[in-house]
C-alpha cells in the first residue's frame, strides 16, 4: 500500500467516524425530543435544525457537515464552501482546546503538499472571516495561534 493511499484511508476513516458521532448525537437527541412530546400532533412544534435543540454539553465542539462542507456551531450553519477551510475547521474542532503543531495541520489538512507556515496563518484569517460572517464571531475568536501552534480553545484559554 503506498503511501498516499494510507493517508487517504485514514482521512476516509476520520471523515466516517466524525460523521457516525454526528449521527449518534442527532439520534440521542431525536429519541428525547419523542419521549418528551405528548403524542397531539397539533403540540408538535417544527426544528429548523436538530443541532439547535442539543444540549449544551453536546455543543461544546462544533460538527463539520462533510456533505455540505459546513460548520454547526450553537444553532448556527457556516457554509465554507472550500475544503481547506472545511478541513481546517474539522480538524482543529476534533480536538478543541489542544494546539496542534503547524507541522500536524500541515500533514492533516493539506496532505503534507503545502510546507509554509504562511499557509496556515492565512487559512486561519479566512477561515475566521468566514465564521464572522456566519455569526459565530465567539467560534472565530476562539481560534488561537501560537509559536507554530494552533487551538480551538472554547474554554476560554488562550
Amino acid at each position: 500500500m503506498t503511501s498516499e493511499l494510507k493517508q487517504r484511508l485514514i482521512g476516509l476513516t476520520t471523515q466516517l467516524s466524525e460523521t457516525l458521532m454526528t449521527a449518534a448525537i442527532l439520534v440521542d437527541e431525536l429519541r428525547t425530543i419523542l419521549q418528551s412530546e405528548p403524542d397531539d400532533p397539533a403540540s408538535v412544534r417544527p426544528c429548523r435544525s436538530p443541532v439547535a435543540r442539543l444540549p449544551d454539553a453536546l455543543r461544546q465542539r462544533p460538527l463539520g457537515d462533510n456533505s455540505t462542507l459546513s460548520v454547526l456551531w450553537q444553532g448556527k450553519t457556516c457554509l465554507l464552501r472550500n475544503t481547506i477551510l472545511f478541513r481546517l475547521a474539522a480538524r482543529l474542532a476534533r480536538q478543541p482546546n489542544q494546539y496542534i503543531t503547524a507541522g500536524q495541520l500541515l500533514n492533516d489538512v493539506w496532505d503534507g503538499g503545502v510546507k509554509s507556515p504562511d499557509t496556515i496563518r492565512s487559512a486561519v484569517r479566512h477561515l475566521r472571516q468566514r465564521l464572522s460572517q456566519a455569526g459565530m464571531d465567539d467560534l472565530a475568536a476562539a481560534i488561537h495561534g501560537t509559536g507554530g501552534r494552533y487551538g480551538l480553545m472554547l474554554d476560554g484559554r488562550e
